[in-house]
């Protein structure tokens, strides 16, 4: 789309043009940060270990902030919270010895990192 503009308003026309491609950046960014984070969430809950399902049901993704520049997101379990560490990495059983840990978090965080980095290149390239 070409405009006319008068010489004396081109330092006005660049700045908008440059806060619109800010605010459509920032947009596909906190989309693709919500995404990665409901991604993460699914993938954890289908690779936890389950018993009985509790700990598996149990996780949630929360905004913890969020303003027009910048998105925090924690996927965390909210029924369980206590055993995440344990069955991640393993634990010593009363009687002795050890129980081995299920790595189901980490794989999941490693893979919404690298989704997120493809997604936020996209949206920076202005590709859609």
């Amino acid at each position: 789309m070409s405009k006319t503009i008068r010489v004396d308003e081109l330092a006005r026309a660049v700045a908008e043009e440059l806060e619109s491609y800010r605010q459509d950046v920032t947009d596909g960014v906190k989309d693709a940060v919500k995404a990665a984070a409901d991604q993460c969430r699914d993938e954890i809950r289908q690779n936890s270990p389950r018993k009985k399902g509790k700990y598996r049901r149990g996780w949630r993704t929360k905004t913890d902030f969020e303003n027009a520049e910048d998105i925090r997101i924690t996927v965390h379990n909210k029924t369980s919270y206590q055993l995440t560490h344990l069955l991640e990495n393993g634990h010593a059983k009363r009687g002795g010895g050890r129980v081995a840990g299920k790595p189901h978090i980490r794989p999941a965080e490693q893979n919404a990192e690298k989704k997120l980095l493809r997604k936020v290149k996209v949206v920076v390239k202005g590709d859609s």
